[in-house]
């Protein structure tokens, strides 16, 4: 967490119906760490602690994030959905991007 200060909720999947429960919330602040990953667990939500200003958080990923599957899941049912996340940037060229992979022609 580099400033303000944000929440991660962290989610466990029932194994009887699959539904997502809520486990374990952290506040990070300025300094900390926080590490998720498919061994340790990475179903999470983050937000912004302050409804009155911005935090930023730096975010660090293993893989090329514009090229990596990923999922989004329903807290309903706990039903993935696969994403690739992509990139945005119009000046630098990515020339791995696969977040069209998945889009319905």
């Amino acid at each position: 967490m580099l400033r303000g200060s944000e929440t991660s909720l962290a989610f466990d999947c029932c194994p009887d119906t699959g539904k997502l429960l809520e486990a374990e919330e952290t506040k990070l602040e300025p300094g900390m760490i926080e590490r998720v990953s498919p061994k340790i667990g990475d179903v999470h939500v983050v937000n912004n602690a302050f409804s009155d200003r911005p935090s930023i958080s730096i975010h660090v990923y293993g893989a090329n994030i514009g090229a990596v599957r990923r999922h989004v899941f329903s807290l309903e049912t706990g039903e993935p959905s696969l994403f690739i996340s992509g990139y945005t940037s119009t000046n630098v060229p990515n020339i791995w991007d696969r977040s069209q992979e998945n889009t319905p022609a």
